[in-house]
């Protein structure tokens, strides 16, 4: 009997698509090996169009809404649970590392889910100042970002690295390296959720081939980067965002109400008080 493999693609913008380039790499499971897209520049530069796109939809959902939203994503992971557990078996994990990882996953969708209509709350405040007026600060979420993913074989890590972002509004195109097959795996949920088209986009490829163009798109407001990368490339990153007012964050905390904050721009209001 013929072994029919599955054909993995990127998730952008509420499709399963093929790199524009038609290249893959091989990423090697325990006794197996895959074909996963090998993103190109012209991959990034779709993925952020549809994740503009996206943004607008989604920070503008309410945000009871988006608990819901992310609350079904919960569901989604616990009805699939053994299927991933089987793939970060195949990964190099045990079944009680696996069973584990996606119960802590599960855990922290639930924790965000919660969080979503809560954090302007805790984020905001307001201001004391000298006059007969109110000072409101007020956070809104910054735009596009950019989520390069750890290389470890987990579900917990690849949603640690999304999650807060997607809370307070933003849209995320998360890319993978070594863990590419869970979190191309993770679209499938995705797709089966109640996302609108290009908030939450998937992408595998190698980072050194794409950081430069990453670094250089204005329309991405910030580049979240989870895992080590050489000294000299996030030193270039750094400099190639520094034309675009880009924010870089460098292993951001990926726990607590602090997680999150880093996703936020201050608007400061004024307003006269009432007599």
């Amino acid at each position: 009997m013929i072994e029919i493999k599955k054909t993995y693609k990127n998730y952008v913008g509420g499709k399963y698509v093929r790199s524009e380039s038609g290249k893959t790499f091989t990423l090697s499971l325990k006794n197996d090996s895959f074909e996963v897209p090998l993103t190109s520049k012209k991959d990034i530069r779709d993925a952020v169009t549809a994740s503009k796109k996206g943004f607008q939809n989604w920070s503008h959902i309410s945000p009871y809404t988006k608990t819901q939203i992310l609350y079904r994503l919960s569901e989604m992971i616990e009805g699939n649970k053994d299927s991933y557990i089987e793939l970060l078996i195949l990964g190099g994990s045990t079944r009680n590392q696996a069973k584990k990882d996606i119960e802590t996953a599960i855990k922290n969708i639930v924790w965000y889910a919660g969080f979503a209509d809560k954090w302007e709350q805790v984020a905001g405040n307001l201001n004391p100042v000298n006059g007969e007026y109110f000072n409101i600060s007020h956070q809104n979420p910054i735009g596009v970002v950019f989520s390069l993913n750890a290389d470890n074989n987990s579900l917990a890590s690849l949603l640690n690295s999304i999650l807060q972002p997607l809370t307070v509004g933003c849209s995320v195109i998360s890319f993978s390296e070594e863990s590419s097959i869970v979190a191309l795996k993770f679209a499938e949920d995705i797709n089966n959720s109640d996302f609108p088209d290009g908030s939450l986009n998937i992408l595998s490829g190698q980072f050194e081939n794409v950081y430069e163009d990453i670094s250089k798109h204005v329309e991405i407001n910030l580049v979240s980067i989870n895992k080590e990368v050489p000294t000299e490339i996030l030193t270039k990153i750094q400099e190639n965002a520094s034309n675009s007012v880009k924010r870089i964050i460098y292993m951001p905390s990926m726990d607590g109400i602090s997680s999150v904050l880093p996703f936020l721009e201050t608007k400061t209001v004024w307003h006269p008080k009432g007599t």
